[in-house]
């Protein structure tokens, strides 16, 4: 019989205004903070639109503009600029533009450069412009007409910005929820972006029980399930909690025995396709590829979340005395194809064994022994017909590498 006792007690599944909370505060307040972020990008394109000559010779646009395109920049980088010259081979990236700089902050987060063609345009025209402000002044170059304006793109991180607020669109839209929080920043993109940020950091699994809570139920096997939850779990009253907030469980794995009872009562439980716990999964990985972006740009107050995540849960101690990290050694030991299930390994179930393309890998308890508690974490999961874990960082730290499938890029 399993332990009825819940061993991760801040998930309170059984209390409605647990799953209010969630939904009207910390879900609202990112989104509201996101919709602002984004209707402030528009404000600020449109405020800086037509051609650059003209804005710049608008007082009221000039600073602006150039602080879009410049701020932050020593005499050293803009030096360089001015001598930039393209390649065959030419990235279109002028290096001098580090993170920390308003130009960087501008062009490579919210994606704003200077003509239409993408970035090597933008370093061409950066270039032009420069050379011009060195021989003219403002007002000479407002009497020209340059044929190029500031404008916004969508590649990296507007994509994802974009694709989040169509989430939690979807989210809404399907538990019929009002939204009462609201966020207006005007023009002010850095504190926009700040607020936007803090906020989706509060939604990750390490800092939010809810967020951990239907992390855990992606694909981990039932009696794991009720060892850490309670058997409360499964009853009617919580289904129908569960239900009223679009979050659906079904049946993903089962051990592939002829009593049907025991297949149920063994299964990984995961999502079900569409559901608002799978939207919610896809929300919380979208977080953590725009923390791994931004780590990359020279943010020193922006950390890799999904390596914090993992960094945090590796050494911690599962309910049968292993560490997390100790499994991923057994699992690495006795797996020779290990590396395997960094990019997905194809596995099927059949008479209580666990096999890839015909070869036996584990018997079906072994598995729930190894990779339940990996599961749960979220150290591992299984996607479709595919089974995948961590793979070592550096011979430390872990890291996922399938982070674009199952963020659904």
């Amino acid at each position: 019989m399993a332990n009825c006792q819940p061993k991760v007690p801040e998930v309170k599944y059984q209390e409605e205004s647990w799953w209010q909370d969630f939904f009207t505060k910390d879900l609202a307040e990112f989104y509201a903070s996101l919709k602002g972020l984004l209707s402030a990008r528009e404000a600020l394109l449109k405020e800086l639109s037509g051609d650059v000559a003209q804005v710049l010779a608008n007082p009221q646009r000039r600073d602006l503009a150039l602080r879009v395109l410049f701020g932050g920049l020593d005499e050293n980088c803009l030096e360089k600029i001015r001598r930039y010259h393209p390649n065959y081979y030419s990235s279109g990236y002028i290096d001098c533009i580090k993170g920390g700089t308003a130009a960087h902050f501008y062009r490579e987060v919210l994606e704003i450069t200077l003509g239409e063609q993408g970035y090597k345009e933008d370093a061409e025209k950066r270039k032009e412009l420069l050379n011009l402000l060195k021989t003219m002044s403002l007002e000479e170059i407002g009497k020209e007409k340059l044929g190029v304006s500031i404008n916004g793109y969508s590649y990296s991180m507007m994509k994802n910005l974009s694709e989040m607020k169509g989430i939690v669109d979807v989210i809404y839209s399907k538990i019929k929820q009002a939204i009462q929080a609201q966020a207006d920043y005007d023009l002010d993109l850095v504190k926009a972006f700040e607020d936007f940020l803090n906020k989706s950091i509060k939604l990750l699994p390490l800092y939010n029980p809810f967020t951990f809570f239907i992390e855990s139920l992606y694909s981990t096997p039932r009696p794991y399930l009720n060892i850490m939850y309670g058997e409360e779990l499964f009853s009617d009253p919580v289904r129908n909690l569960m239900s009223k907030y679009g979050v659906e469980l079904t049946k993903i794995l089962d051990p592939g025995l002829n009593v049907q009872s025991k297949n149920d009562e063994l299964a990984i439980i995961g999502h079900k396709d569409g559901s608002v716990g799978k939207l919610i999964d896809k929300l919380v990985w979208k977080i953590y590829i725009i923390t791994s972006e931004l780590s990359g740009y020279d943010y020193s107050s922006v950390s890799d979340e999904l390596k914090k995540y993992l960094g945090a849960k590796y050494n911690e101690v599962t309910s049968a005395g292993y560490t997390i990290e100790r499994l991923v050694n057994i699992i690495a030991d006795s797996e020779s194809e290990y590396e395997e299930y960094c990019n997905g390994r194809y596995i099927e179930v059949k008479n209580g064994t666990i096999e890839s393309y015909g070869e036996t890998l584990m018997p079906y308890d072994r598995f729930l022994e190894l990779f339940s508690p990996l599961l749960f974490l979220g150290i591992a999961w299984i996607e479709g017909n595919s089974l995948y874990l961590v793979c070592p960082y550096q011979g430390r730290l872990p890291i996922r590498s399938p982070i674009r499938s199952r963020a659904g890029w």
